[in-house]
């Protein structure tokens, strides 16, 4: 009956995590909860498949780096004891409550979030209680978890660890600690953050976008070169631009330069990125004799060379066949290229997945 409680509070504090979580900006580091279920093996006077009883878990946590996390973890249901002398085994009921450290070892290698895979390190510290024989003991447990990415909301994840009780855990007083084991499967949920598929293609939106807010600030001041006022243009000389009758020839230097972000393995423009194209475009119409460059680019954090250079090649084309078949430009007046080996022209991995156009 307390096991049943604490797990209802678990609950509860979880919904009202969600809740406060969707009142604030997206985090990259989210808050997540974790439901597991699975098998444990307690040592003990009997063959091996006799001490083998179910277990589960619910856990509320969060990432505060990449690498570095914590949870609060509620475990437990059946544990099994054997016989010394007639080499059989009966169960009894116990839950756990601990406090678990998370080290990824994935991201400390190399700190990319869109990994498939992450390995993690487990080390936490509790309270163990047994009820039906009434014991309570201090534990201590250390363990791995594998987390495979389905999308940027959920994970599936594989879970094992060792846990050491008292001698009492079991209600036999013969050895100067007891041990368990348990292998765990589940599901984490990871809030704000999303139902993004980074495998699969939606039919009503073929393009699914790793959208950086950093990215599209660079877009819009780049943008903003090209203004309503160049619509406004009454009179034009060589590089002289008259943008109104009552104000004085200002020089301006001509050329334009605008950023085509991708989604991950993606090639085709994303309508929430043609206004970027537009933009060399309405430049290219209003400057008949300039010309652009087009250079794709991969990100080296995912895939292998061969397919990053077969993906910025192709990013390339797609966005100057927009600029030709969508919006007129005369495709002599353009030069298509893409990247060499792992070329990057920005720091940060995910904005990589870009073509950049430069017009004059």
């Amino acid at each position: 009956m307390k096991l049943k409680f604490i797990i209802t509070v678990m609950a509860l504090t979880a919904v009202c995590i969600s809740v406060h979580a969707q009142e604030k900006k997206a985090n990259p580091n989210p808050w997540f909860i974790q439901g597991q279920m699975g098998a444990s093996y307690s040592t003990g006077d009997a063959a091996f498949g006799k001490l083998i009883a179910p277990t589960g878990a619910i856990a509320v946590g969060k990432y505060f780096s990449p690498v570095w996390g914590a949870r609060l973890a509620i475990s437990g249901w059946r544990g099994r004891v054997g016989s010394e002398v007639s080499k059989q085994a009966h169960g009894f009921y116990y839950g756990a409550a601990t406090v678990d450290g998370l080290m990824n070892l994935s991201q400390l290698i190399k700190k990319y979030p869109e990994r498939l895979f992450d390995l993690s390190i487990i080390a936490g510290i509790g309270f163990n209680r047994t009820y039906t024989h009434s014991a309570s003991s201090f534990m201590g447990r250390l363990g791995l978890q594998g987390a495979i990415r389905l999308n940027d909301a959920l994970d599936f994840n594989i879970e094992a660890l060792a846990n050491g009780v008292s001698d009492r855990w079991n209600g036999r007083d013969d050895h100067s600690f007891d041990t368990y084991f348990t292998v765990s499967l589940g599901l984490t949920y990871k809030f704000r953050t999303g139902y993004k598929c980074i495998t699969c293609i939606s039919e009503e939106y073929p393009e699914v976008l790793y959208t950086e807010e950093e990215v599209n600030q660079l877009v819009n001041e780049q943008r903003a070169q090209v203004t309503e006022e160049v619509k406004e243009v009454i009179a034009q000389k060589a590089d002289t631009i008259f943008i109104k009758p009552d104000c004085p020839p200002a020089k301006i230097v001509k050329g334009i330069k605008s950023h085509v972000a991708f989604g991950l393995a993606k090639t085709n423009v994303d309508p929430n990125q043609e206004m970027n194209v537009l933009a060399i475009a309405d430049y290219m119409k209003q400057f008949p004799d300039s010309k652009a460059t087009v250079t794709g680019y991969a990100d080296s954090g995912t895939g292998s060379r061969e397919i990053n250079l077969r993906l910025a090649k192709q990013r390339a084309e797609s966005v100057a066949k927009q600029l030709t078949e969508k919006y007129g430009i005369s495709r002599d007046r353009l030069t298509v290229s893409s990247m060499q080996d792992n070329e990057q022209p920005f720091q940060t991995n995910d904005w990589n997945r870009v073509v950049i156009i430069i017009a004059d």
